[in-house]
């Protein structure tokens, strides 16, 4: 199994006596919007084997729980898990999308912002994932996203996966010191930041599955442009409190 490595401490600038955050994002509607490449790859799968496609927004449903439960839920949705088994249609699945995850997948407007300006701040930026290595580190490449984002920790990086907090430390030990905040964008991030007892910002234009507000988050923002404040405002809270 390949692992990012991230990069050394000293490559981060922190400027003047600023507090500096480790600032861990969820990927897929967090970072980028990559409905699109997921369905085409689910519905590439059921082609092959002679069934019809799934709308895109059934299948953004699915998404959340890792890649093996995307298949399983594809699958359950459009008659059932083949004779030939399951693994074989994860297998097989990851050979499509794996191939291309770019196309159809866009950073949300104002992140590559928001990343130049936390990462001039001189706060370390790294990703939290479900989804697999491979297809991780080519779209933070092809997207320039990756610097400033300096660490990963992807869906096969570990034996478990979020919402289990080892998948966030594991993320937030690749930066230097400083306290930990989770951006993500659904009810299993929100999850994993509770277990983690970190603060949670909530993207609002993401996969989430259940009313936002219902959600513990220490914010919920629209716009990218918004993050940096958000924080700067939390270090603050915990500064004082």
């Amino acid at each position: 199994m390949e692992d990012f490595l991230p990069l050394p401490a000293s490559s981060h600038n922190f400027r003047g006596n600023l507090q500096m955050a480790r600032v861990i994002f969820d990927l897929d509607g967090t970072l980028v919007d990559s409905a699109s490449s997921l369905a085409e790859a689910a519905n590439a799968l059921l082609r092959e084997f002679d069934r019809p496609p799934l709308t895109h927004s059934t299948i953004v449903g699915f998404v959340g729980n890792g890649m093996a439960k995307l298949v399983e839920r594809v699958l359950c949705a459009s008659g059932g898990i083949p004779a030939f088994g399951l693994d074989h249609s994860i297998f097989r699945f990851k050979q499509i999308y794996f191939s291309d995850p770019v196309t159809g997948t866009r950073a949300y407007p104002g992140v590559t912002e928001a990343l130049s300006c936390l990462s001039q701040d001189g706060h370390g930026l790294a990703v939290c994932t479900q989804k697999p290595n491979s297809p991780s580190v080519t779209i933070l490449k092809e997207l320039e996203l990756m610097p400033p984002i300096a660490g990963l920790t992807s869906g096969d990086s570990l034996d478990v996966i979020k919402p289990d907090p080892a998948m966030l430390w594991h993320a937030a030990e690749q930066l230097p010191e400083g306290k930990v905040i989770f951006v993500g964008d659904s009810e299993v991030d929100a999850a994993t930041a509770h277990a983690a007892g970190v603060p949670f910002l909530l993207h609002r234009n993401g996969y989430c599955h259940v009313p936002h507000e219902s959600l513990p988050a220490d914010a919920i923002f629209d716009r990218y442009d918004e993050l940096p404040a958000l924080v700067q405002g939390l270090l603050e809270q915990q500064e004082f409190s």
